[in-house]
């Protein structure tokens, strides 16, 4: 056998007594060597099935043992601190639905293709009987595999093969050495087929292609101390790439405000904008803090509302108080918060929390310029489908190298069929940002001075008493 790298290709050469004799036996060994590369395809997706699985298994079984000791901690103290539990419960719920499009992929794929195919008969060539013999004893020893590139195939110092075929080393090689380059044919195509299989998408491009959504802006990855102390960047760095890249999200949502306003589909009152995911961890939450940072720098009124009741982190980002059934003030100038919009949220029934939020949006709409919701991932849940109603538009979030392509096409498709097609795509994490550095910017410019982070201490506005939500049970 010689094996061409830079076309990819595996011709098979025979020896034989007769013509006919050398043709039959070098299609009938590449006739085997193709069900045989079938056999061991069909064999590596049986085992990654069974690997999945096992997967999924663990995904679950680790979601389950999380909540069930924030549970435990919650019976003994309701007020004890489980923000560890909780991130370790998300880590969990993270695993399972990447477990679970892995294993969809692989169903999906069914066995992979081995890339090898016959392109044409064998065809006798006349050969002298002294490379006859050559041959036969290149085989006997295992010496019968030569790898190269172009047309000059063979070992160094060995002749380029001629029109009789290649030329094959008469000295005696480890059958190992033989066997090394057979797996290597093998291992081919298993390699382009499980690259293939890394759908996670990384770049805009890969992004926009597969979703068929514009993305309206590319958040640059934060630091894993931002990430801990939950940081809006936004507000402390307003010099950085990351707060020009939110500042980029806003301004393609003020554009959509107005459009529709234009063409009068847009609804009186607050622009309200849902921000969801596909999965847990994927960035929804600092998008909200810090497009609410960047929302109110024109002095306009913005309402965060934590509708994520499940997992409420909103107020880890955005500070000043997380009084339930209020309007709570934050750490940012304009901004207000509502963390639950019952006595407890997570007592509650899910369909009385929705609809109180539903409420809540409807008769802030007169009070707020902007409404920001901060819903459960929508491949999780069903809370961010109950509230696409209320919204203006929606903000798909995707994680670079974190979120796969089948889990944020479902999470499009979702949104789509309940008749909220994505506004666009906020790419968090992206690290191919063209950097702009500070060009733009004036090293005496006291507005962008960084830290300066304002408190306002408002008394806390009680919801019943400015309307805002209804105490009455939901019916």
């Amino acid at each position: 056998m010689a094996v061409r790298n830079d076309v990819q290709s595996l011709s098979v050469c025979t020896v034989g007594a007769t013509p006919a004799e050398a043709e039959q036996l070098a299609d009938e060994y590449a006739r085997q060597l193709l069900v045989f590369l079938d056999a061991e395809a069909r064999e590596f997706h049986q085992e990654r099935l069974t690997r999945a699985a096992e997967q999924v298994s663990n995904g679950r079984t680790c979601v389950r043992d999380a909540e069930a000791e924030i549970d435990a901690v919650l019976g003994i103290d309701p007020l004890a601190d489980v923000r560890s539990l909780e991130e370790d419960a998300a880590a969990c719920q993270r695993e399972l639905i990447n477990a679970r499009n892995t294993e969809r992929g692989y169903e999906v794929a069914g066995v992979p293709v081995v890339p090898l195919e016959t392109l044409e008969p064998a065809s006798a060539v006349e050969i002298t009987e002294g490379t006859y013999d050559r041959r036969v004893r290149a085989g006997a020893a295992g010496a019968n595999i030569e790898v190269g590139v172009g047309e000059t195939i063979g070992a160094p110092g060995r002749s380029t093969p001629s029109s009789s075929g290649p030329d094959l080393p008469d000295g005696p090689a480890p059958r190992a050495g033989a066997g090394a380059v057979l797996g290597a044919v093998i291992g081919f195509g298993f390699v382009l087929f499980t690259e293939r299989l890394d759908s996670r998408l990384r770049r805009k491009e890969d992004v926009e292609s597969t979703l068929d959504l514009p993305v309206l802006a590319e958040i640059p990855p934060l630091g894993r101390r931002d990430r801990r102390d939950t940081r809006i960047l936004s507000l402390e760095e307003p010099r950085s790439r990351t707060a020009e890249s939110f500042r980029t999200l806003r301004s393609g949502l003020d554009y959509a405000r107005r459009l529709d306003q234009e063409q009068g589909r847009a609804r009186p009152g607050a622009h309200v904008i849902l921000v969801t995911s596909a999965g847990p961890s994927e960035g929804k939450t600092t998008t909200i803090a810090n497009l609410a940072a960047v929302m109110s720098e024109g002095d306009r009124r913005v309402l965060a509302v934590n509708c994520d009741f499940r997992r409420p982190r909103l107020h880890r980002y955005l500070g000043g108080t997380a009084f339930p059934r209020r309007l709570n003030t934050t750490d940012l100038a304009g901004v207000q918060l509502v963390t639950q919009v019952t006595d407890n949220d997570g007592e509650a029934t899910p369909s009385d929390v929705v609809a109180a939020q539903r409420r809540l949006v409807e008769r802030a709409r007169d009070r707020f310029d902007v409404v920001l919701l901060d819903t459960a991932p929508i491949l999780t849940t069903n809370d961010a489908a109950d509230l696409l109603g209320v919204a203006d538009h929606v903000v798909l979030v995707v994680s670079s190298a974190r979120t796969r392509a089948e889990a944020a096409d479902r999470a499009a498709e979702l949104l789509e069929r309940r008749g909220r097609s994505p506004l666009g795509i906020a790419l968090v994490g992206a690290r191919e940002v063209p950097n702009a550095s500070d060009y733009y910017y004036d090293d005496n410019d006291p507005y962008l001075e960084p830290g300066g982070r304002r408190r306002r201490r408002d008394r806390e506005i009680d919801l019943d008493d400015v309307g805002v939500i209804e105490t009455s049970p939901v019916g």
